[in-house]
């Protein structure tokens, strides 16, 4: 038993825009430097620093807050794109260079932007960027280190050492969380393309079930009806015509009621869960050459019996297409707080490890079941293997206002 293979839709492409304007990447940014100035400036008044250099601090900090301020304009009004301009990420860390040299070199306390660096490249879920900003930052670092005066003092190199690995080891850390988001944003980008397909997949099944009732209308019953008030004009009114009009007419109500039957189960609200699937069942029996056994417990679906009979319905039709199956079994029960249905058959099986690849190829018959039954909390299980047969185990929460039977 495998899912419908019908035609499959084309891809649907999800655009979401915004009235105001989004938070780009530019733009928060831009938030990080203009933040970044006064803790800077802060940092080299109020803490003791070797003061080599220090004297070119202060234009140095004034072209930084300039380069911050036209940078944060650039973002603001810039409207096409998210990705940073190399230029700008090249410029950041020379002005940090530039900002730490001129403000104790490997002991400034700017040298703490340095770690800012890798853990902004993260947020960006790029792992290969991620590491890249890691090594920049970290090369950057001893750039600083080796050129500045201060490496001489006693202690500078243990200093630095450990810096040096601090930088590495928060570039180890923020190249791992980026390849965790990155993954993360795959597999949402993942399923939100999956439940698009769903979801043209479930407009494109509507279209084509009111195209197969409008062509059975138009060429089964139509016709027997044109056919039989044929039969009954004047001059051909005999017993053999009446006999042919009772046939036709006969076959026209079955048609008409199949009809009614697929468009809504007026057998399921009139008898119930157990007589709506049994008359699936025997249906499809009659074409998919097998033999039915249905067995529903009463009242045990209560609150589920239209997504229950829905569900059973697809899966009793997809073993009269695909199972080739010579038994097939339908069970509804309900065990404490759980309704359970199982639909198994003794057919050709199917290779469940490819199910979840299926609905990339837009076989996705399965899967819109499975997320009708998760939609309410329940659980959608396939199990089985090629030659032994599929049996299928829907769970589903039982209705508190219904005591169990």
């Amino acid at each position: 038993m495998i899912a419908s293979r019908r035609r499959q839709p084309e891809s649907a492409r999800t655009e979401v825009r915004h009235n105001g304007r989004p938070p780009r990447t530019q733009v928060l940014l831009a938030i990080i430097r203009l933040a970044a100035l006064p803790v800077v400036l802060l940092g080299e008044r109020l803490v003791d620093h070797p003061q080599d250099g220090d004297d070119l601090f202060l234009p140095v900090f004034g072209v930084a807050v300039a380069y911050a301020v036209a940078t944060a304009w650039w973002a603001w009004r810039r409207v096409d794109g998210e990705a940073v301009p190399a230029w700008q990420l090249t410029l950041d860390i020379l002005l940090l260079c530039a900002l730490a040299y001129t403000s104790g070199g490997p002991f400034s306390q700017a040298r703490d932007g340095f770690f800012v660096i890798p853990i902004a490249a993260a947020l960006l879920a790029r792992p290969r960027l991620t590491a890249m900003a890691s090594g920049a930052a970290v090369a950057a670092y001893v750039g600083v280190a080796l050129l500045h005066p201060a490496t001489g003092r006693p202690q500078a190199v243990p200093f630095e050492a450990a810096q040096v690995a601090y930088l590495l080891w928060v570039g180890l850390a923020a190249t791992l969380v980026s390849t965790a988001l990155a993954r993360r944003a795959s597999q949402v980008a993942e399923l939100a393309a999956s439940r698009g397909r769903l979801v043209a997949q479930t407009l494109d099944s509507e279209d084509h079930q009111r195209r197969e009732l409008a062509e059975a209308l138009h060429d089964d019953a139509i016709q027997n009806l044109l056919a039989a008030r044929q039969a009954l004009s004047p001059e051909r009114l005999h017993a053999a015509d009446l006999a042919m009009v009772r046939l036709g007419l006969d076959r026209t109500v079955a048609q008409l009621r199949g009809a009614v039957f697929d468009l809504h189960p007026y057998l399921l609200e009139h008898a119930g869960l157990g007589p709506a699937l049994n008359a699936v069942a025997e249906d499809c029996a009659r074409w998919g050459g097998f033999e039915p056994e249905v067995s529903v417990d009463h009242d045990s679906a209560a609150g589920h019996e239209q997504l229950v009979f829905s569900v059973g319905r697809e899966l009793i039709r997809n073993v009269a297409r695909h199972a080739g199956a010579e038994r097939l079994r339908v069970e509804v029960t309900r065990e404490g707080g759980t309704v359970f249905l199982i639909v198994a058959d003794d057919g050709r099986g199917l290779d469940v490890d490819r199910l979840h690849a299926a609905p990339l190829r837009g076989h996705i018959g399965l899967a819109a079941m499975a997320e009708r039954v998760e939609a309410v909390g329940g659980t959608f299980t396939i199990e089985g293997g090629p030659g032994a047969g599929t049996r299928v185990e829907v769970r589903l929460p039982a209705d508190e206002r219904d005591p169990e039977p």
